[in-house]
């Protein structure tokens, strides 16, 4: 799992795009993605609200503060394939966050698109993304991550990509 994400222009705003493939089934990855107490697991954020729901809403919450939280809106809901949440980052247009599970060979591709990004954040939320997604793998196999430090490799190339897309 170390190849880079894509980043791309999607009119006026910036869109992060990652396949990745996870060696559990995707009954397991759904969960990781839905019950808060897992995701607060791999995100390294509180969850408030929920339960995760079509229609429902909840927000993680990394530190106080509200640069440090975001609002999420359930707007898609189908166990185990796919989910999508309307995600708003305090003080910013509401984006969409749409993830699909895929059985395949000994486990599950995860495809995770996240667009509708302003175009000065998306090189952040592409490394912050592919930090997240290691976490997620380190989570299901239980291992220890160092999401700051991934993240912090990986933003000078997420950086000169977003450049190169103007």
């Amino acid at each position: 799992m170390t190849d880079l994400g894509t980043v791309r222009r999607d009119g006026d705003f910036g869109a992060v795009h990652f396949t990745r493939h996870y060696p559990v089934p995707p009954e397991e990855l759904w969960a990781a993605w839905t019950e808060p107490e897992r995701i607060a697991r791999w995100l390294g954020a509180a969850v408030e609200g929920g339960p995760v729901l079509p229609g429902g809403s909840f927000a993680l919450v990394w530190a106080e503060g509200a640069d440090n939280r975001v609002d999420l809106v359930v707007r898609a809901l189908e166990p185990p394939t796919r989910l999508e949440w309307e995600w708003t980052i305090a003080g910013e247009p509401p984006t969409t966050l749409s993830v699909s599970l895929v059985a395949a060979g000994d486990g599950t591709d995860l495809v995770l698109d996240h667009r509708g990004l302003p175009l000065g954040q998306y090189a952040g939320l592409g490394a912050g993304w592919d930090a997240y997604l290691s976490a997620l793998a380190a989570h299901l196999d239980g291992t220890a991550h160092d999401w700051d430090a991934r993240f912090a490799a990986l933003l000078p190339a997420y950086r000169q990509r977003a450049a190169a897309l103007g």
